[in-house]
Order: C-alpha cells, then structure tokens, then sequence
C-alpha cells in the first residue's frame, strides 16, 4: 500500500475518532441533564434566522412596537428622506477618533456575523475604547444609572445611563469599574467626561432607549453616510458641547418669553418658550422656558374651562365665540386637543350631544381640508361625509359641507377618467 493512502487512511481514522469522542461527550453531557453545546453552523443558522426577523421588523417602517427605517440602500446619501433627526454627537472627547466595531444591524451595515440582533439592540453601536480613554455624553441631560462597581472579569454589566428631555436615555454599557465622575440625579452637558472604557471589553456599547425599544441615531458630529458611520470606520468626535451661539439664542428666547408672560399675552410666550426648548441644552433658562410652557398651556386651559362652563349653562353660542377667538389667539391645533378632551366629558349627556358633534365635526374640518391639499380625494370625502352627520338638513352648514362632498365628487371623476 502506498504512503500516500497510508496518510489518508490515518487521517480518515482520525476524523472518526475525533466524532466519535464528541459523541460520546455529547451523550455523556446529555446524560448528566446538561445539554450540548451547538456547533458553528448550528450558531450560523440561528444568526441567520435573527437576521430574517430583524429585517421584518425594521423593513415595514415606524410602528407603535418597533420603529423601522428603510433598507439602508435606499437612503445612502438622501438626507432628505431619513426619519430620526440627528440629535446626538459621538460619546468620546472631541478631536479624537475611535473604530466602529459593530453598527446598525437592522440594516445589516456591519459587521458580518454581527451579535445586535435581539430587541434593545438592533440599533446599538460597540465603539473601541478602553481603560485610561474617557467616553463623554452624547447629549445634554441627566444621570439616571451610573453602576461601574462590578469588577474586573464582570466590567460587562457595569452601566451608564442618561435620560434627555424628550425621554430617550442614552446607554453607556461595558464601563471600567470604579472609573464613573457622575452619580444619579447629576446634570450634564454633551461632551463633558462621565466615565473610562473597559480593558475587558475593548468596547462602549453605546444604544438609545425610550421605553425600552432601542431607537436609531445618528450623530450630529459625523458627515459623512448620513452620520451613521459604518462598520470598519474611525470617525473622529466633534463633541465640544452646545455652540455658544445656540445658548445666546436660548437665552434671547427665554427673554422674550418672559416679556410676553409678564404682559399675559400667553400666546406669543407661548412661541418664544417653545423655541426656547427646541434643543435641549440643560442651562437655566432651558428649564425655566419648560415650565413656563406649562403655565402657559394652565391660562389656556383656564379660559377653555370658562367656555365649558359656558356650555353647561346652555350658552353654546358663547361657548362657541370662545373657543373660536382661542383657536385664533393660540392656534387650531393646540387649542383644539385641549378642547376636544373638555368636549369629551359632554359627551355622554344628551342634551349635549349635537353641540359636541358639532365641535368634533371643526377638528374634523381641518384633517379635510389637508386632505383636499394633498388630492387625497378618498380621505377628504370620508371625512366630509362624516362631518355631515353632525348638522341638520336645514342649516347653512350642512348644505356647505354638501356642496363640498359634490365638488370632490366632480374633481375624484375628472381624475379617474
């Protein structure tokens, strides 16, 4: 016999003991209720299996469990199409560069054989930092988690977290331990030094929540593909914190503001507090403009309040000339979703009903009226025929709305043909 067939022989054996000894193990593990440990392809397959259900999830679009973006491919470059505004900056000092470990896997754009794949993670990123580099906050708010006592061979489950104005926390996971300057309750500002990396994990594992769901982000600090950097990238962080001219903005707001207030014109303080808080920067008067829009919105309800009271006394036509100059003076919209949740506690009494209906039927108005905007004929007249039901035959309302179901009749039939 050949030397040649020797060898493969002998490596042929070889491959059957080598089976056969993990089979035995295997079974001897089954027997002591210990179950076997899955082979790599077995550990590919299921990663492939959470690949599918990431992409269902996520390839539909926003819904009220899962927000969702489109396919990666789509808005490669198109600025104009991306859904989640850019609102953070890059969790590590400004001037420095860190490399991408994994990004989104949702749209699969790095790596391959990711491991984000469960819920709370589709949308995380792992940045390499470690021991002795200093991760900083992505954005202005306040420390709601700030747990770096596990130990080394545990730094994994060492947490940071911040809440922000809007509710999304940002997470700061896989810290060094005993490295955190920040406690709960702290206040602080994007780009100010909160904690080390971890020598154990050679990553940050860094993800926004808002109700436990991990949302996507993206960062004010990185041009380039959206400012979602890639899988393989070092992006260099511009995270110095608020510009100063955005905080003399705020503060010009805020003084305006106050003016309006003083003089009880609620309405223009109003405008002023909420551009005020457009962006959150946590300085005084940030935080004075936000509650000032609830006192704001406190003299809007007082004055709804009156025209309820108004309603009840059954002086509808004054309740109506109120709730008018209110939706002038402050707004449909504003205005509206406060007395649409007064016009519901009438509802269910009879003597109110028409006049409730009637109510509903002008906020019904406006969702038509956009609806005409966007030739959307179908939803315009769903909702004209609807606001019909809240008029008598004989009134000059119902013989408008009437009119307008015939002109959208007229114009969906020129379109179709």
């Amino acid at each position: 016999m050949s030397e040649r067939k020797l060898v493969a022989i002998a490596a042929l054996l070889g491959v059957f003991v080598f089976a056969g000894a993990s089979l035995f193990q295997s079974a001897q593990a089954q027997s002591k209720g210990k179950p076997a440990q899955p082979t790599a392809e077995e550990n590919r397959a299921e990663l492939e299996k959470k690949y599918v259900e990431t992409e269902k999830l996520v390839a539909v679009g926003s819904t009220d469990k899962r927000p969702g973006i489109k396919a990666w491919a789509e808005i490669q470059g198109a600025a104009e199409d991306l859904t989640w505004p850019a609102k953070y900056y890059l969790p590590w000092p400004a001037g420095e560069s860190r490399k991408v470990y994994q990004s989104w896997n949702g749209n699969k754009i790095g790596p391959p054989q990711a491991t984000h794949m469960q819920p709370q993670n589709y949308y995380a990123w792992d940045f390499n930092i470690v021991r002795g580099q200093y991760i900083c906050a992505a954005r202005d708010g306040t420390v709601t988690q700030a747990w770096d006592q596990e130990p080394a061979g545990k730094e994994n489950d060492n947490c940071l977290k911040i809440k922000h104005v809007d509710g999304e926390e940002s997470v700061y996971a896989h810290i060094g331990s005993n490295t955190s300057l920040v406690k709960i309750g702290d206040k602080v500002l994007a780009g100010q030094k909160i904690c080390q990396g971890s020598n154990e994990s050679q990553h940050l594992h860094f993800v926004i929540w808002k109700g436990m769901i991990d949302y996507p982000c993206r960062f004010i600090d990185y041009a380039a593909t959206n400012g979602v950097p890639q899988y393989g990238a070092s992006p260099v962080s511009g995270n110095k914190g608020t510009p100063q001219e955005v905080i003399d903005q705020i503060k010009a707001d805020y003084a305006k503001g106050e003016a309006a207030f003083a003089a009880a014109k609620f309405d223009e303080a109003l405008r002023c507090f909420r551009a005020a808080t457009a962006r959150e920067v946590l300085i005084d008067e940030y935080e004075k403009s936000l509650a000032r829009i609830d006192e704001c919105k406190a003299e809007i309800d007082k004055e709804i309040t009156a025209g309820i009271e108004e309603a009840r006394k059954g002086d509808f036509a004054g309740a109506d000339k109120r709730f008018k100059a209110l939706k002038k003076k402050f707004g449909d919209k504003e205005a509206q979703d406060r007395i649409e949740a007064a016009l519901n506690e009438l509802k269910a009494d009879p003597k109110f009903k028409e006049w409730v209906a009637q109510q509903m039927a002008q906020r019904q108005m406006i969702e038509a009226k956009a609806a005409e905007e966007k030739e959307d004929w179908d939803k315009a007249l769903k909702i004209y025929r609807e606001i019909l039901k809240a008029y008598k035959k004989d009134t000059q309302e119902y013989k408008d709305v009437k009119k307008k179901i015939q002109e959208i009749e007229i114009k969906k039939g020129l379109g179709d043909g």
